[in-house]
């Protein structure tokens, strides 16, 4: 990069409204993590309620604007796909072939319902349109990665974007975002995901049921409508891992027990 030939710079942070990305703009914005960010950008899928209620507490006390971006509608646009076949960016199902073969779904929704209307919303804060040529420009995306999760740093897809990390430079894990967090007295933040989510562990599943009854069956109508496959794999669909409906989930809440079993990749949720 040519610092040179750079007119405008700008500093954003990538806002997931989940612990890490909450203890960065906290952070940020009582100074220390240094530059004060132009802006947060929150890609918009189709989170729980609560993170929603989140953000809304952090866009009245964050001292630099949170921009809202989107690119459709990821829960519909996976039903119409179910219903039509027209193509579709995934969420990483799990899969059952006809010969009894499991398998998952290569994870496409990401790149598109969380980089792509980011990347855009960036584009637009430089002052470029929508096909024009980014040229002396440069935007600082701070990335909301701890230091338990640095096999997911990745470098930007634009060039004239560069990817920081000052979760990873500050060596804080996500226990200790959230103990800043608590310390510091600000709210706790839920996990920032799509409420239907392939990669929500059983202790999601249980208290999504329980606490949000509503968005559990909205989870399980979504498992339910993608059963018969979508454009792309005639495959059997399930959103758990053992390729079983969310709707048969029994919970035990006294004595914490699922007759699945707890795991989670952990992906997107910032």
């Amino acid at each position: 990069m040519d610092e040179v030939s750079i007119t405008k710079q700008l500093t954003v942070l990538s806002l997931g409204a989940g612990v890490q990305s909450t203890a960065l703009a906290l952070m940020a914005a009582r100074g220390e993590v240094v530059p004060m960010p132009d802006a947060a950008i929150f890609a918009d899928t189709h989170e729980p309620r609560e993170v929603y209620e989140h953000l809304e507490w952090l866009e009245k006390f964050l001292p630099f604007p949170v921009y809202r971006v989107a690119l459709g509608d990821i829960y519909k646009d996976v039903l119409h796909s179910a219903k039509t076949g027209e193509r579709v960016s995934n969420p990483p199902f799990y899969t059952l072939s006809e010969k009894g073969e499991k398998g998952i779904l290569m994870r496409k929704c990401t790149a598109d319902y969380k980089v792509k209307p980011i990347v855009r919303k960036v584009r637009e804060l430089l002052g470029f349109g929508k096909g024009e040529r980014v040229k002396d420009a440069h935007c600082e995306q701070w990335i909301g990665i701890s230091l338990d999760e640095t096999t997911r740093m990745k470098e930007a897809p634009e060039k004239y974007i560069t990817h920081r990390w000052p979760l990873i430079e500050k060596r804080m894990s996500r226990h200790d975002c959230l103990r800043w967090i608590v310390d510091n007295e600000f709210p706790a933040p839920a996990r920032s995901a799509c409420t239907f989510c392939p990669y929500h562990n059983n202790d999601y599943w249980r208290y999504l049921k329980k606490n949000y009854p509503d968005e559990f069956e909205e989870a399980c109508q979504f498992d339910e409508s993608v059963r018969n496959g979508i454009s792309g794999t005639t495959d059997t669909l399930f959103v758990h891992p053992d390729m079983v409906p969310l709707r048969s989930l029994t919970t035990d809440v006294d004595k914490g027990q699922l007759t699945f079993l707890d795991e989670c990749d952990g992906v997107c949720m910032l």
